[in-house]
């Protein structure tokens, strides 16, 4: 092999790659997420929903409720749904931890962004990096998640003192 020479195939598919990805990434509507967030409320209500998740086929019924209040859109239950209603599923797992602790909650705005301290959040960080980002972001959806993901994973007592901690 003649290291002298770079090899072309190996960055064509990178390149390939990255592109493809970024194509990939659809930012979604405000208008669009409350769409999807009322199907999944409906589905609950209707009994899609069991103790440990969704019925099979709830993403398709997902996509038709999307495609039928926005026509010609490109949201497709892989990867846009799917993800979406993934990372949503992370943060509502995530929010409780945090609102959990003391003085620690949704501020009075209304604009359900997290109220805390400096000091408080540099000891919420140091617990869970991840959260990092997630101080200055609005939380409007909280209490709707609450409807459609509550019992999704059995994940012991503590869990649930925590879910109790934040709905109290």
């Amino acid at each position: 092999m003649d290291l002298s020479q770079p090899n072309t195939g190996s960055n064509e598919v990178f390149c390939n790659r990255a592109n493809k990805t970024n194509k990939m990434r659809l930012p979604w509507s405000s208008k669009e997420e409350v769409v999807l967030v009322t199907a999944l409320k409906e589905l609950v209500a209707d009994g899609w929903k069991f103790d440990n998740g969704f019925r099979a086929g709830f993403l398709g019924k997902l996509e038709d409720a999307i495609r039928k209040e926005f026509l010609g859109t490109n949201l497709k239950v892989v990867p846009h749904i799917n993800s979406k209603i993934g990372t949503w599923k992370k943060n509502f797992y995530t929010l409780p931890a945090m609102l959990a602790r003391s003085s620690i909650g949704f501020n009075s705005n209304g604009d359900h962004m997290v109220d805390c301290t400096n000091d408080q959040w540099e000891q919420i960080v140091k617990c869970d990096p991840n959260v990092r980002l997630m101080r200055y972001k609005s939380w409007p959806l909280y209490d709707s998640w609450k409807e459609i993901f509550r019992n999704d994973r059995a994940t012991g007592d503590r869990q649930r003192i925590l879910w109790m901690l934040s709905t109290s």
